[in-house]
């Protein structure tokens, strides 16, 4: 009967019915609780329905009954890699490496998640090796698209700015340089940049024009000179927490992680209030994968203003990457009541679909215990039967409520369990 299960879920996987398989991978899991097979396929088709925790919950699962399944490795980096579990993900296409020498696709991830943690010597490696190994097996479409992969990682010279002089501007500096960022908002960069370095020589020791230049350069993606200008400024005024913060995530962008948080810390010393400037710091802490002081950071940033929801949601995220359901739940609970409070209605939706899809991903749990000791024991056996899906207990326990009313719950509850052990 496991047999028949497992093909039926097979050709509804197949079909595209991800939940029909579900259900007859669970059923072919009752009578087989020790094929690895059973739970890899159902992660799979969880994975298709973007249940992404639950799958992970299914490979690990599986793993632990067959700890060389390369395929199943693959799978869980890959669900890791969308959940930015990272350091999980590569240590996951690392064993699918190490059982299968020549698997191209493995190889391919490990230079995704090596590009991802900013490891980008190892990045092209991976993707070089894939592409020989496509190769080898004739399959020159992905070998192409690994060494495109690979060749885009190298490094390239950062064109030089060339700089304009409009006439100068005939209102205050502080309404010039709103000006400047409102005309960048608007698309025109080109224009305000060339409308700045104007600014910048007739005001050349003003702090406030290169943090405003700095921005929209950042916003044109020309980095390096965003940075000179955000190191300039500080030049000019060491005690500029607002340039300190700027060039902060200037560095996190272009993957100087060490340098961003030296400018964060720097920005904290000077302005310990600025919740922002934590978010940020929390943010390149979490791209280190250092995430219990990310936490840390989201946490000061709630204790500076409790109302402000990006840091809940920051921290839900972590929490989620260190699998710490139940608390990112909470945080993205409080999230979107400040959402809805402040009648945002698009960001709490957003955050409410965040949410909705989370509680569906935790763990089912069992009922809690009863006042008899003997029905929570039985609970517990049966609980260990299904293999922790009680969802599956209670649909037996009301089938057979169904077919024979009327008797107490430990007789229920003995009958599934007597069944379940005599495969029946």
């Amino acid at each position: 009967m496991t047999q028949e299960y497992y093909r039926q879920g097979l050709a509804k996987a197949k079909a595209g019915d991800a939940r029909g398989a579900i259900a007859d991978f669970e059923l072919a899991s009752i009578a087989t609780p020790e094929w690895a097979e059973i739970y890899y396929r159902r992660g799979l088709a969880y994975f298709d329905l973007g249940e992404i925790l639950t799958a992970v919950g299914d490979y690990t699962q599986a793993l632990a009954l067959d700890s060389q399944h390369r395929d199943c490795y693959y799978a869980r980096a890959l669900a890791r890699l969308m959940l930015k579990n990272f350091p999980g993900a590569m240590e996951d296409v690392d064993r699918a490496i190490l059982y299968g020498r020549d698997y191209a696709p493995a190889y391919q991830l490990k230079g995704l998640v090596s590009k991802k943690l900013a490891q980008y010597p190892q990045a092209i490696a991976a993707y070089k090796t894939a592409a020989n190994l496509y190769l080898s097996q004739q399959d020159p479409d992905n070998s192409r698209q690994c060494l495109e992969l690979a060749l885009s990682l190298q490094p390239k010279p950062i064109a030089p700015v060339t700089p304009t002089t409009p006439p100068p501007p005939l209102i205050t500096p502080e309404q010039f340089y709103t000006q400047l960022l409102e005309q960048g908002e608007r698309g025109d960069l080109q224009g305000a940049i060339d409308n700045a370095n104007w600014s910048v020589k007739t005001s050349p020791l003003d702090v406030r024009v290169y943090s405003c230049r700095g921005v929209l350069y950042l916003k044109q993606g020309n980095l390096a000179a965003a940075l000179a200008d955000f190191s300039q400024a500080i030049k000019l005024d060491p005690q500029s927490h607002v340039a300190y913060r700027s060039r902060g995530k200037l560095r996190d962008r272009m993957g100087d992680y060490g340098g961003a948080i030296l400018d964060f810390d720097r920005a904290i010393a000077i302005d310990p209030q600025d919740l922002f400037i934590y978010l940020a710091r929390g943010n390149v802490r979490v791209s280190l994968n250092n995430y219990s002081e990310a936490i840390a950071d989201f946490s000061q940033a709630i204790s500076i203003d409790p109302q402000e929801p990006s840091a809940y949601i920051y921290r839900a995220q972590t929490y989620i990457k260190l699998e710490e359901l139940r608390q990112a739940i909470d945080d993205y609970q409080l999230a979107a009541n400040i959402y809805l409070e402040r009648q945002d209605l698009p960001k709490y939706q957003d955050t409410l679909a965040n949410l909705q899809k989370l509680q569906r991903s935790t763990p089912k749990l069992p009922p809690p215990p009863t006042k008899s000791p003997q029905t929570e024991s039985l609970r517990q056996r049966l609980f260990v039967l299904v293999s922790g899906q009680w969802g599956i207990a209670q649909r037996l326990i009301d089938r057979l409520k169904q077919e024979s009313p009327g008797y107490a719950e430990d007789w229920y509850l003995e009958r599934v369990i007597y069944n379940l052990e005599q495969g029946l």
